[in-house]
């Protein structure tokens, strides 16, 4: 039985018992009024249960987006990891690369100066070298 139904019920016995002379009306008003009151406590009571039940319904909606901002956090820095990892790559192929273009133009510098001194065989080796290099790059 809820409380609305117990109420009714309750008021239902206070008119048959002044109908039946049980009671006179000053103890009728009595009643009635410790009823009110009693219906005001247990409303009171009542919206304090729903906003606790809806504070309850939004701290787990709360607890619930923070973990997804923390599961978007994590993919965040997983990312930012991955990128790191990308960029350091290009930056070392980069390196590598630029090493192996000062290579060549020692090679070629070095080349050109035995050309102009006449040294044969040092160009032979170098050709052979310069020959390995623009296969490889």
């Amino acid at each position: 039985m809820t409380t609305v139904e117990a109420f009714m019920e309750f008021r239902s016995y206070l008119d048959t018992a002044m109908a039946l002379g049980l009671l006179d009306s000053a103890q009728l008003d009595e009643l009635q009024a410790r009823l009110a009151e009693g219906e005001e406590m247990i409303g009171q009571y009542a919206e304090a249960t729903m906003r606790m039940t809806e504070g309850c319904s939004l701290e787990q909606e709360l607890a619930v987006r923070r973990g997804l901002i923390l599961q978007r956090c994590d993919g965040a820095v997983a990312v930012g990891a991955e990128l790191k990892s990308s960029a350091k790559q290009i930056l070392k192929a980069a390196t590598k690369k630029k090493k192996a273009l000062a290579e060549r133009k020692l090679i070629r510098a070095r080349w050109q100066a035995n050309i102009d001194s006449g040294d044969i065989a040092w160009r032979r080796i170098t050709c052979l070298i310069w020959g390995m290099f623009s296969e490889g790059v």
